[in-house]
């Protein structure tokens, strides 16, 4: 009777029963986490603001989108392939020390390579050599990434122990900006203490790791970084064509228009990223339990990711109405009077978020899935090359607006192709359909 009771398929009848009480869990845990995340900018963002104002604040964000390459470098894409390949090791622990170090070992070599093309950006660069000490600052979270491990405790969906990683580093530097940032003087203190949040994250998610037994010695496992180079690349397309578009567009506005034009956008970018902050952990918790739902239950798959283009278009498209409707008040009350050209920049990249919040999903719970990772990554590519186009031609005449237009054009170009290819695909259309029977 015991035998019977443990047996594998009496687990995975539990293990299906737990599964949407658990969703429900992740899904909690992971929207209590962004609204974290992002009260702490949020409670630093207008003080910031009006501190430094729109200049100021513009090389801030500078620095910050300059240290993001450096992130997205280092990262690889190892915050989607780390997670799926995690749930494949599951039981078997030291098969995922040796993994973990392994992505450790490759982000060591990213993180050489970054530091060396960011002495050469120093070198040619003359808005990022005058903002040397800010971009330096922001440099700090490049290094943290190297160590931070979250992307383990989402392949274990522990987000509970992810919500509470990440938000102890965020809420641990919160007071130091109203202490020790009093003027526009003060930039690269503020770059610091934003960088530190990162660095005391990864502090905490090695601590939690090797708490739950899954980091030990290293051991030979250098050896494979080579290998997780490659297993990750198709990811690091994707992730990088990503930065194609946002941060792309910061360092585009700077050079074209200057810092002032750089404040209004990342300004109304950050309000957008808070308002989009519930959509977009719709798709961070899904994603691993579609990944293993598609191993040996693909209609539950079907079901789940349905669900969550559903969710997901209705949230997005309440928020984006809010926002719109709203977006010179909230402009005016959040940034303060010298923001107010932000206001239609807000209402652009809110709308994008549609788009883009769709497209994400569609790529990360279909095409990846169904082996299009690399069509996936080529169009994201494609698009962030558009993005860049239309920024030459928009930003010099429109600023701010026009960096938003070229990234709202570029989200609907990808939605629009993910979904002919869906469509255009008799395996990914038949894995919907089936839903449609009884």
């Amino acid at each position: 009777m015991d035998k019977a009771a443990s047996s594998p398929g009496i687990r995975k009848a539990e293990a299906r029963t737990a599964s949407a009480p658990r969703l429900r869990r992740n899904l909690f845990a992971m929207i209590a986490w962004q609204i974290g995340n992002y009260l702490v900018p949020l409670a630093t963002f207008p003080y910031l603001t009006r501190v430094l104002g729109p200049t100021g604040f513009g090389v801030l964000g500078y620095a910050s989108a300059i240290a993001v390459y450096g992130v997205l470098w280092t990262e690889w894409g190892f915050n989607l392939s780390g997670p799926r390949a995690i749930i494949e090791c599951r039981g078997d622990k030291a098969a995922i020390n040796d993994f973990i170090w392994s992505v450790i070992f490759a982000k060591v070599l990213l993180c050489f390579v970054s530091l060396i093309a960011l002495a050469v950006a120093m070198h040619f660069d003359r808005h990022a050599a005058a903002a040397l000490p800010v971009v330096l600052m922001s440099w700090i979270a490049v290094v943290s990434n190297v160590f931070t491990l979250n992307w383990v405790l989402q392949g274990l969906e522990r987000f509970s122990l992810f919500a509470t990683v990440s938000l102890a580093g965020r809420f641990a530097t919160l007071p130091l900006i109203f202490v020790f940032v009093k003027s526009a003087d003060d930039i690269a203190v503020a770059a610091a203490i934003q960088a530190s949040a990162p660095c005391l994250t990864a502090v905490f998610s090695l601590l939690m790791v090797r708490r739950l037994g899954l980091l030990g010695q290293p051991g030979r496992a250098w050896r494979a970084a080579a290998r997780r180079l490659a297993q990750g690349a198709d990811m690091f397309v994707s992730t990088i064509s990503v930065s194609l578009f946002g941060v792309t567009n910061t360092v585009l506005l700077a050079a074209l228009s200057g810092p002032y034009q750089v404040g209004i956008y990342a300004a109304a970018d950050r309000i957008k990223t808070v308002g989009n902050m519930v959509p977009a952990q719709i798709n961070t918790v899904l994603y691993p339990r579609v990944t293993a739902l598609m191993l040996d239950k693909p209609r539950s798959a079907a079901k789940l990711t349905a669900l969550g283009f559903a969710a997901t278009l209705v949230i997005t498209g309440l928020g984006v109405l809010v926002f719109t409707a709203l977006s010179g008040y909230v402009t005016g009350v959040i940034l303060g009077s010298g923001f107010g050209a932000a206001a239609p920049v807000l209402t652009l990249l809110c709308l994008a978020t549609v788009f883009g919040n769709l497209a994400y999903l569609l790529g990360l719970q279909v095409l990846v899935p169904f082996a299009n990772g690399k069509l996936r990554s080529m169009v994201m590519l494609v698009a962030g090359v558009l993005n860049i186009g239309l920024s030459f031609a928009l930003i010099p005449r429109f600023g701010a607006r026009g960096a938003a237009w070229a990234f709202l054009i570029a989200e609907v170009a990808i939605l629009a192709v993910f979904v002919t290819v869906i469509l255009g695909s008799r395996r990914m259309r038949t894995h919907f359909t089936q839903l449609l029977r009884i």
